[in-house]
């Protein structure tokens, strides 16, 4: 186990080293540079240029990426010239947020997937079958943004259940109350979130269950007399979850990267709101940052899958 633990992590190495070199160049080759979105046209041309030179922008590309690592490895992660901060401590103010709502929409669609791809397998072919079924169709074939801006417009505008924008109310005071007002912002964003996405897991758990009861050990449990309920629960459905668990690292680590559109229609400040912030504005630093951040966040996601499925299945183990 640990050894294809090593050997996961000595592969990552080079692999974000070819990611770092990338990203450091597709923002290069980005239209405009870092000052676009922060000078006006009347600011003199030689001001602009000792601006320029003064960011290093003038000097070669090598260079330019040698000193963009050397600062990675000292937390350095450059200056926003938008916000006129430190773009780590921009990151820091905006990470948790969007963790904390990806952990509870991944939560919400596990609990809303697990049971409809249980009842969809077990009942093959039954009107609860086909209603799963539809369901899946339709939350696969509606665009997510408008789920979003319909939920957002039925139970944040005319029903008022919900806040439409933030992450926690300004009259919260205490760990306890603020603990509960961040929840309360983050439920219906969550649960839209989560619903859009248990397309994949219901359709994936519903094949393993269909395929599940024609193998042998099922066969031979029921004729052991085993009740039904107990073949389900303790031989099909145990089974069946093992692939979906392993593939949990990478769902995780797919909400936090694809939290743009959500982010946004629910004016929630996090990664995604300001990934795309900062992609108008020209914030290039930021950007570079936070593609950096999430294909990292990627490569970590696939590690923990195959330790997981290393765990759930010691066939992989390569010794």
């Amino acid at each position: 186990m640990w050894k294809t633990i090593l050997r996961r992590v000595l592969i990552m190495i080079p692999q974000i080293i070819i990611l770092s070199a990338l990203v450091f160049m597709l923002a290069k080759l980005m239209p405009g540079d870092p000052f676009s979105g922060s000078i006006g046209p009347n600011t003199d041309p030689k001001q602009v240029e000792a601006l320029k030179r003064a960011a290093g922008l003038f000097d070669p590309w090598y260079t330019q990426y040698w000193h963009w690592v050397q600062n990675l490895f000292h937390g350095d992660l450059g200056q926003s010239y938008a916000q006129k901060q430190p773009v780590a401590t921009i990151l820091g103010n905006r990470i948790g947020n969007t963790v904390w709502l990806s952990l509870l929409t991944l939560i919400i669609s596990y609990a809303v997937a697990i049971p409809l791809g249980m009842t969809a397998g077990r009942f093959e072919g039954s009107r609860r079958d086909r209603g799963i079924v539809i369901f899946n169709f339709i939350t696969f074939g509606v665009p997510s943004f408008v789920v979003f801006l319909l939920g957002l417009f039925f139970f944040g505008y005319q029903l008022g259940i919900f806040p439409t924008a933030g992450t926690i109310n300004p009259d919260a005071t205490g760990l306890i109350q603020e603990f509960f007002s961040r929840i309360y912002h983050m439920i219906l964003p969550a649960a839209l979130a989560g619903i859009i996405g248990t397309t994949s897991t219901i359709q994936y758990l519903r094949s393993e269950i269909i395929d599940s009861k024609s193998q042998d050990y099922v066969r031979t449990a029921r004729a052991k007399g085993v009740p039904t309920h107990k073949v389900y629960s303790r031989h099909i459905f145990r089974n069946s979850l093992l692939p979906i668990a392993a593939f949990a690292g990478f769902q995780i680590t797919g909400l936090i990267g694809g939290s743009v559109v959500v982010e946004n229609v629910f004016s929630y400040p996090g990664m995604g709101q300001l990934f795309l912030t900062s992609i108008v504005t020209r914030d290039y630093s930021v950007v570079t940052a936070i593609v950096l951040f999430t294909g990292i966040l990627a490569l970590l996601g696939s590690l923990l899958s195959d330790i997981i499925m290393s765990i759930v299945d010691p066939r992989i183990r390569i010794e």
